[in-house]
C-alpha cells in the first residue's frame, strides 16, 4: 500500500504548534496518522458485526427466559387451580355424602349438621347451612303445593258445605225461637 502524501492543511497545524518544520522522523508519523484516519479500521467492523451478533444472543436469551418465565406460570396456575378443583370436588363430595345420609328435613338443620360438618372449610358448611336452608324451603314450598293440589279443592267443598249447614241451621234455629217468642206474646193477648 503505498503512502499517500501529507496533508498540506495537517502540516500547517502541527507546524504552528510546533513552530518549527516538522522533521522527516515527524513528517512520517504525521502521514502514518493520517491514513489510520483515511482507512477504517477492519476490527472495527468486526466489532459492529461482534456486538450485533451479541445483542441478537442477548435478545433470544432474554426471550427464552421470558418464555420458560411464561411457561412457570402458566404452570403454576395451572396447578393451583387443578388444587383448588380438586378440593372443591372433595367438598361436594363431602356435602352429598352429608345429605345422603340425613332421614329427614330435621336432620339438615345447620345445628343438627354441625357435629357432621367439622371436617369442612368455613366457607363450606356456610353454603351447606345455606343449602340446608334452602332444601327445607322447598321441601315445606313443595308439601304446601301437593297439599292445595290435591285437599285444596276438598277443602273448599267441606268448607262450602259447613258454611251451607250453618246456613240451615241458623235459619232452622230462628224460626223455632221467633214462633215461640210469638206465642208467648200472643199468649198474653188472649187472656
Amino acid at each position: 500500500m503505498a503512502e499517500s502524501p501529507l496533508n498540506p492543511a495537517l502540516r500547517q497545524v502541527a507546524e504552528q504548534y510546533l513552530g518549527r518544520l516538522l522533521q522527516p522522523q515527524e513528517e512520517q508519523a504525521l502521514a502514518a496518522f493520517q491514513q489510520k484516519l483515511q482507512t477504517p479500521p477492519q476490527p472495527a467492523a468486526a466489532a459492529i458485526q461482534q456486538a450485533k451478533q451479541q445483542t441478537q444472543q442477548a435478545i433470544a436469551q432474554g426471550q427464552n427466559r421470558a418464555g420458560a418465565s411464561v411457561r412457570d406460570i402458566l404452570a403454576s396456575i395451572q396447578a393451583s387451580s387443578s388444587q383448588a378443583l380438586q378440593v372443591q370436588e372433595a367438598e361436594e363430595q363431602a356435602i352429598l355424602k352429608l345429605l345422603e345420609g340425613t332421614q329427614d328435613l330435621a336432620e339438615l338443620r345447620p345445628a343438627t349438621l354441625q357435629p357432621a360438618m367439622a371436617g369442612l372449610q368455613p366457607g363450606s358448611q356456610l353454603a351447606l347451612g345455606q343449602i340446608a336452608e334452602h332444601l327445607s324451603n322447598l321441601a315445606r314450598q313443595e308439601v304446601e303445593k301437593c297439599f292445595n293440589q290435591y285437599f285444596g279443592p276438598l277443602s273448599a267443598q267441606l268448607q262450602e258445605v259447613v258454611h251451607k249447614l250453618q246456613a240451615q241451621e241458623a235459619a232452622a234455629e230462628p224460626a223455632p225461637a221467633e214462633s215461640g217468642v210469638h206465642s208467648d206474646d200472643a199468649a198474653p193477648s188472649k187472656q
